[in-house]
């Protein structure tokens, strides 16, 4: 049965699996309390941050509800009730207060509580998700009078928006005991009221061996609550960290818990993989694309695994993983997704522990020799690269092969057949849904992958050898700026230089110099006529009346000099000697005459 009492709200969901970071950048001192101020990052985009305030009580509060829920090593500073105000006692708060973020940060299913969540971004989550669930279940009851509410269980899952509630019947309380979920959209909710109740309707009619359907499912625009069968022996997940009671909150069973974490066998991985392997492919093939793979999501059920959650894809629920897609640009496709987090499980399975990474460079030696092959071209970056296989492929590979279900014994009753129509109208919207989700998938990658080589660019520029030849490269400027703005000794722009002197092309020379050079005989006349005395000068008339001046006519300039002329005056200087010049005889006229 499923039921849309109203028309799904339109309103942009969060996507919490967006990772937070956080940097206490200082702290400032009120007349009452000491608050410590915290730059918070919602993912790669720098301009997606801003600023939070908190008292180190706050900071006690958001520990002891950790610890409550079973983890208790957190790494809090101890209370101080003298001298908690001064100023190095504060600056040592401060950093051992960002080691507790760091940690608090550093394990996924911590940073993924919807207390963390609220202390770093009280803007965003200031509903109180636990009163909702609720308030919707409470108008469930009301609406579906046959069921009666046995006890929550709070925080038996990984997402803090999915709240679960162990039911009874009230006709007859004989029967097992079922399980409700409630759970809000996600930021890939696209459909419409009819689609989404043709679709909710759709999976309470799928039989299959390996995946657990709902008995009935309702929308109230608000949140699905969905109801199925509770199965005592818990999840995978359980199966894998010692066998766990399920109804134990998660941080319990992953911290608090005592049972040493076991690895699956061989012939364990196989069979499970398999059962898994079939379920999916039988919903790909129907047009039922589930992106959320994980071994919380996988239920022991008789000694076979089942399929839970299928219609978190139909809400539009991001994985917990996304972040790990993110970071591989490979993975593009609802089934690539599909494989890559299939991956993950198979190596949880195989080694006792989740992969807390996207990819492995190689398979750690503990793992069986025969699935490192399969688990290197799932998760190491070469296999992604290359391509992930599909589910076909993976079914017909070698380490599952084997895993086949035995036919029935003769005479025993027959397997259970898979049964699920699927109109081909609605095919095709979920065919829409899973592109707009990729879509968005896409466009996350390359804000990533922007957001790095931005992030490298900086790096690389404020490094210390880039620093340094940026230096270099400053100083050989500034010494050819100083090179050319320096004045020449001996210019050569008048006199080109030349290697040797010809007649062809004689240097240039000024008049002034040509008119101070003479020849060898002028010279000598001229010195000659210097050493004869000169008479006495007659008076000199008086002068007559002044005239107009004649106007001045303007000075012609020099005429050239013909390439003769130029020859002449370089052989006059080669050829000067000074033993040519004869001697003056002076005769000195300067004593005082004496008369007798």
């Amino acid at each position: 049965m499923a039921t849309v009492l109203e028309r799904a709200d339109k309103k942009a969901y969060m996507d919490d699996s967006v990772p937070l970071k956080a940097a206490i950048l200082t702290h400032r001192a009120l007349p009452d309390h000491v608050e410590f101020v915290i730059k918070v990052q919602r993912g790669p985009k720098p301009e997606d941050s801003w600023e939070v305030a908190h008292r180190y009580n706050e900071f006690s509060e958001l520990n002891d509800v950790i610890k409550e829920c079973g983890y208790a090593t957190l790494p809090l500073p101890p209370k101080k009730l003298i001298g908690s105000s001064e100023r190095q006692f504060l600056i040592e708060r401060q950093q051992k207060l960002q080691v507790f973020l760091d940690a608090l940060l550093h394990e996924p299913f911590l940073s993924s509580r919807y207390e963390v969540k609220k202390f770093l971004d009280p803007s965003n989550y200031t509903e109180n998700i636990y009163d909702t669930a609720l308030r919707d279940v409470s108008m469930f009851f009301r609406s579906e009078p046959t069921w009666n509410v046995v006890k929550p269980l709070k925080d038996i899952g990984s997402r803090f928006r999915k709240q679960y509630y162990l039911i009874e019947s009230k006709t007859n309380p004989s029967l097992p005991n079922h399980l409700l979920s409630w759970v809000e959209p996600g930021p890939d909710f696209s459909l419409g009221h009819r689609e989404l109740e043709v679709s909710l309707k759709t999976l309470t009619e799928i039989k299959h061996p390996y995946i657990l359907s709902p008995m009935s499912a309702t929308f109230n625009g608000t949140g699905l609550m969905v109801v199925r069968k509770y199965v005592p022996t818990g999840s995978l997940r359980d199966r894998i960290w010692g066998g766990l009671k399920p109804q134990l909150t998660l941080l319990q069973k992953c911290f608090a818990s005592t049972q040493p974490k076991a690895r699956l066998s061989v012939a364990d991985i196989r069979k499970y993989g398999r059962q898994v392997l079939e379920a999916l492919q039988f919903l790909q093939s129907k047009g039922f694309v589930l992106g959320h793979v994980h071994s919380g999501n996988v239920i022991i059920d008789d000694g076979c695994c089942k399929l839970v959650d299928i219609e978190n894809s139909l809400l539009g629920l991001v994985p917990l993983n996304r972040h790990f897609l993110l970071d591989v640009r490979k993975i593009h496709t609802t089934s690539d997704e599909l494989v890559f987090m299939f991956g993950h499980m198979l190596y949880e399975m195989a080694s006792g522990e989740p992969l807390k990474t996207a990819s492995i460079d190689s398979c750690p030696p503990h793992i069986d020799l025969t699935l490192s092959p399969l688990l290197s071209s799932l998760l190491t970056p070469q296999g992604i690269k290359t391509g992930l296989p599909t589910i076909e492929a993976l079914l017909a590979n070698e380490f599952f092969s084997s895993g086949a279900a035995p036919p029935p014994p003769a005479g025993g009753p027959p397997p259970e057949k898979p049964v699920l129509k699927v109109h081909s109208k609605l095919k095709e919207i979920l065919v829409v849904h899973a592109q707009k989700a990729e879509q968005r998938l896409v466009a996350q990658q390359k804000m990533v992958a922007e957001s790095k080589r931005v992030s490298k660019a900086k790096e690389s520029f404020m490094s210390e050898d880039a620093k340094m030849k940026r230096r270099r490269n400053q100083q050989k400027q500034m010494s050819l700026h100083s090179t050319e703005d320096e004045p020449e000794a001996y210019p050569t722009t008048a006199v080109p230089r030349q290697t040797s002197l010809s007649l062809s092309q004689p240097p240039t020379v000024t008049a002034v110099k040509s008119s101070a050079v003479a020849t060898p005989s002028s010279s000598s006349s001229s010195s000659s006529t210097a050493a004869k005395p000169k008479a006495p000068a007659a008076p000199a008339a008086p002068p007559p009346p002044p005239t107009a001046a004649p106007p001045q006519p303007r000075p012609q300039p020099p005429p050239q000099r013909s390439n003769d002329n130029r020859g002449a005056l370089l052989s006059s200087i080669e050829g000067f000697g000074k033993g040519k010049l004869k001697k003056a005889v002076t005769n000195d006229r300067s004593a005082p005459l004496v008369s007798r």
